[in-house]
């Protein structure tokens, strides 16, 4: 049997869940699918993983 702080706590992440991870996947979904957009994410990450990569091949 659950506990009262174990619901409370199901319920706290219920609506973190429903209020802000699923609007933000799908705004992140939608923003995907604008080419223009998508382009210039993949132009960041890539700059990011080589920059990251540089720092880490420092001798």
């Amino acid at each position: 049997m659950a506990t009262w702080k174990q619901i409370e706590t199901s319920r706290e992440i219920r609506l973190w869940i429903s209020q802000i991870v699923m609007p933000a996947a799908t705004f992140a979904a939608a923003a995907m699918a604008i080419p223009e957009v998508r382009h210039a994410v993949t132009a960041k990450a890539k700059s990011i993983k080589a920059s990251v990569d540089k720092k880490f091949k420092k001798d």
